[in-house]
């Protein structure tokens, strides 16, 4: 996106902002040459608890432990250390950092991940049909077909036949037509269209087709029940040591399962017990012990004996999979896991996925009102009405994209054309969205996200004064500890403090210091 206006027009605007700024924000005291505005040394006073700002004395200490402090930054860069490689990394990632925090809204962020816990104490259930699309980059035309069919399925069942008997037909011999049944799916385990409608279905509801990218979506929500946490068990597998065990060979490894179980709750260490007959050998070598599970991560019945167990060091009777018989020890529950402690693992997942939308909206809102942003929806349908023909990526769609001028969106008052968009989508186009129109919304999302983002990137100086502060502070500390362990650090401690007093002796003879004294005098009206 070469929009050269738009930062011109920006780059004079925080020109301007600052010049107004200055004048608002008289200098302290010059340092080597360089003018310190009071708002600095109020920022660096503030952060000092021993600053008496009502006590003469305690601001001309301070006064004085500031100049030092300027003057050994004024040390630093004389030496050139400011302009080192490895500093000027170190520098340029901590304003990278910065500027996300300050880029973001955390209680948007946050009220878009506690959607996903409060989702999380509900497990839903549900049966399928999906009518799968073929290949990708996908127009209307390419699916019409696929609809048709699950159009005509949904009115079967509609009209009285069983959604299952309509699925198993349908899927029979077909490949292109997939019936199935979900027992439990947790937030974040699908996709977001499907875990949108999943959350607010009935039970019993059947919706009508629902196109995602993977194609045409009947469900029918067959429970949601309550969560009932994550368990931690050992276990003990007494295998049959056979893919396909006899009536006999199941009798006879039961027999030695019931004597593992006596021994067990007979008081036998239970650790020992799966080091010595666990078929299960990793593990058994841990003392039989499993990660934490929740539904639907087990064999069914062992997770259903698994969740049966009440009690911490509560153990089943043998369980019967197509391993063998498991004997099941309960470790811990976890019934009710606190937001904080699956904060940073939702945050984590809806950053790298289509939930992205969702943890972002609210930033994006608040800078799209910030900046006048103004949507003209007559020049996006034409879009999106060549997207019906082409997909966003083509060059029949670019070639006739870029021809079109309309203004498709307003921000700070700069018109950007949908010509602009085709050029995006050439040069910067990402999405995993498979269907044309879907594709061609979500990088507009994008396109508006990336200005909105760079608008307020290059305001950060103008707008956000504790940007510059803080910038400032990580850029002066660098280079003070640098110097100071050049210098005195890493001396012996004895000599440290002569060799201190040396040298704020021969920086105050080097450098010059000039203080305005009637603006510290008036500091507090600074504050």
């Amino acid at each position: 996106m070469k929009k050269i206006a738009v930062f011109l027009f920006l780059a004079a605007v925080a020109t301007t902002a600052i010049s107004a700024k200055e004048k608002k924000d008289p200098i302290v005291m010059t340092v080597a040459g360089k003018d310190i505005p009071v708002s600095e040394f109020v920022f660096f006073a503030k952060k000092d608890n021993s600053v008496d700002f009502n006590n003469k004395k305690s601001v001309a200490d301070y006064v004085e432990l500031f100049k030092n402090y300027k003057l050994k930054v004024a040390d630093a860069e004389a030496l050139t250390i400011n302009k080192a490689p490895k500093f000027e990394l170190e520098l340029e990632d901590y304003k990278k950092q910065l500027q996300e925090s300050f880029l973001s809204d955390k209680v948007g962020e946050d009220s878009a991940m506690r959607v996903i816990y409060d989702r999380s104490k509900l497990i839903p259930g549900f049966t399928y049909i999906v009518f799968r699309f073929r290949g990708e980059e996908l127009t209307a035309k390419d699916t019409v077909a696929q609809f048709e069919k699950a159009q005509a399925a949904y009115q079967r069942i509609m009209n009285g036949e069983p959604l299952d008997s309509v699925g198993t037909e349908l899927s029979t011999d077909n490949p292109g037509i997939v019936y199935g049944k979900v027992e439990y799916v947790y937030p974040l385990q699908m996709m977001k269209l499907i875990e949108d409608k999943l959350y607010t279905m009935n039970v019993g509801e059947i919706i009508p087709p629902l196109r995602s990218i993977s194609g045409f979506h009947i469900m029918r929500l067959d429970r949601r029940i309550p969560n009932p946490g994550r368990v931690r068990v050992a276990h003990i597998l007494v295998g049959y040591n056979s893919d396909e065990p006899s009536d006999e060979l199941k009798a006879a490894t039961l027999l030695r399962a019931d004597s593992v179980y006596n021994q067990a709750i007979g008081g036998a260490d239970f650790a020992e017990l799966a080091k010595t007959y666990s078929n299960d050998t990793i593990s058994g070598a841990r003392g039989g012990v499993l990660n934490y599970f929740g539904l639907g991560e087990m064999v069914e019945s062992f997770e259903q004996a698994a969740f049966s167990l009440q009690n911490i060091g509560d153990i089943s009777k043998p369980v019967q999979t197509r391993f063998g018989y498991h004997i099941i020890k309960l470790l811990d529950k976890k019934t009710d896991i606190p937001y904080e402690e699956m904060e940073s693992q939702i945050y984590e997942n809806m950053k790298r996925t289509e939930r992205n939308f969702d943890l972002y909206r609210g930033f994006e809102e608040k800078m799209k009102a910030r900046h006048g942003y103004v949507f003209y929806p007559e020049a996006y349908a034409e879009l999106n009405a060549l997207a019906a023909d082409y997909f966003p990526t083509d060059t029949n769609f670019y070639k006739k994209a870029t021809q079109m001028f309309k203004t498709l969106i307003t921000l700070d008052s700069i018109n950007f054309p949908q010509a602009e968009f085709a050029e995006y989508i050439y040069y910067k186009a990402r999405s995993a969205k498979t269907y044309s129109q879907d594709f061609l919304q979500e990088v507009f999302d994008l396109f508006v996200r990336d200005i909105v983002t760079e608008l307020e990137r290059r305001n950060l100086e103008r707008d956000y004064p504790e940007y510059n502060m803080l910038v400032k502070e990580y850029y002066d500390g660098i280079l003070l500890f640098e110097i100071s362990n050049k210098r005195i650090w890493s001396k012996p401690a004895e000599e440290q403090p002569a060799l201190e007093a040396e040298w704020i002796k021969e920086l105050n003879e080097k450098y010059p210091v000039k203080i305005n004294k009637k603006v510290v005098k008036q500091i507090k009206k600074y504050l």
